[in-house]
């Protein structure tokens, strides 16, 4: 099987090693115009790695190749397949974790307006890791995807929420978004710990909305679910991120009670040019509104694609078009 895994990038997954180089020439040669085409490998035999962590840890090497190339396969530690990567990984981790501890990252806010009269309705907190030149990761997918296979997603959600929750302290009359991951979403003690503090104060919970983010699927649906449900009982609001990027999102669109649902930027961009996208777009509205969950469009650069959105019946738009990331209006 082949497929484009980015502009001018394609992953090839092959039945038997022995066929590989074979298929490559072939594929060269069917494209013309002198074409090549690499090919390698990548083990996944990897000691102490359960099915998921491999998964998580070949996900990561997907995300190196679609960013840079093969070259970018080794310098994240695969070029001895995931045995390989799990030893290089060790030492990230070390880096990672003490980043997190040090809180060595910052937040930009962007605002998410109601397409109608224009007016902020909230920011998302938006992570910006510090320049390190000694830094084994490299900008901010990187950063949140290394800490999802390092087992490190909780220890970062919660620095980057009680960053946010500083902020929303400061900051009179404004709702901040904090992205949880997945894995996150369904840790009971993460859920406690979140609970507490909300308990502990209240109105954080008006100042406060979660995105659930589609990063890392999400394994326990059943602990999730408990997660959300303890947080609209608090009265917290709950997005479900980036809907349509991938296949889950439609599943915790069933399984979550959300009161918001961000389409993936891709689809507001395509909708302006294709009739078909367009009626996908739609049909994301009407799916959300079936839940009972308002809309919003991320990534909104032109007066055109504004437009479309709210003929469309989206209820909010993000993106350069209404401000770019900056610092939190009103925070003291």
């Amino acid at each position: 099987m082949a497929g484009e895994l980015a502009a001018g990038r394609y992953g090839l997954i092959s039945g038997t090693l022995d066929d590989l180089d074979d298929l490559g020439a072939r594929i060269a040669a069917a494209a013309g115009d002198g074409a090549s085409v690499e090919t390698r490998s990548l083990p996944l035999a990897a000691e102490g790695l359960t099915p998921m962590q491999a998964s998580r840890a070949l996900r990561h090497a997907l995300a190196c190749f679609t960013r840079d190339g093969p070259e970018a396969l080794d310098q994240a530690g695969f070029a001895d397949g995931l045995s390989g990567f799990v030893t290089e990984a060790y030492a990230r981790a070390v880096w990672l974790r003490r980043a997190i501890a040090e809180r060595r990252f910052r937040l930009a806010f962007q605002p998410i307006v109601s397409l109608g009269d224009r007016r902020p309705h909230h920011y998302e907190a938006l992570l910006r890791p510090e320049p390190d030149a000694d830094s084994p990761v490299r900008g901010v997918q990187e950063f949140v995807a290394f800490a999802e296979t390092a087992g490190l997603s909780e220890e970062l959600d919660w620095a980057v929420l009680a960053t946010v929750c500083a902020a929303a302290r400061r900051a009179r009359q404004t709702r901040i978004a904090a992205n949880l991951s997945g894995l996150t979403l369904q840790s009971p003690a993460f859920r406690e710990r979140l609970l507490t503090l909300l308990d502990a104060e209240p109105l954080l919970t008006h100042r406060l909305l979660i995105e659930i983010t589609e990063t890392a699927e999400i394994e326990d649906e059943a602990e999730a679910v408990r997660t959300v449900e303890a947080l609209r009982a608090r009265g917290l609001p709950l997005c479900i991120d980036d809907f349509g990027a991938g296949a889950a999102a439609f599943r915790y669109l069933r399984a979550f009670r959300v009161d918001y649902v961000k389409i993936d930027g891709l689809y507001v961009a395509a909708a302006l040019r294709s009739d078909q996208d367009r009626g996908i777009v739609a049909g994301m509205v009407d799916l959300a509104r079936t839940v009972g969950a308002r809309v919003v469009a991320e990534r909104i650069e032109t007066e055109e694609e504004a437009a479309l959105m709210r003929e469309l019946g989206v209820d909010y738009g993000q993106g350069w078009l209404y401000g770019r990331p900056g610092p939190l209006p009103g925070a003291e």
